[in-house]
């Protein structure tokens, strides 16, 4: 009765283990990818600043002292 109990019980320690290391390279995995969207998230607004201050520049500085 022993052996089959410790077989269970065995099985059920490894599919704790397997799961518990799913879970962390899963938390891993969502960790890296907030990581990567915010870091996207800066550089992209960063770069439609810096666009919509070239426009603003170009299309109402630089046209208006042509004119004038």
């Amino acid at each position: 009765m022993d052996d089959g109990l410790g077989w269970l019980i065995g099985i059920f320690i490894l599919i704790i283990a397997v799961v518990a290391i799913v879970y962390i390279i899963t938390l891993i995995a969502a960790v890296l990818a907030g990581v990567a969207a915010a870091g996207g998230s800066l550089w992209g607004g960063g770069s439609a600043l810096i666009n919509y201050g070239k426009s603003f520049k170009e299309n109402m500085i630089d046209s208006n002292r042509a004119t004038a």
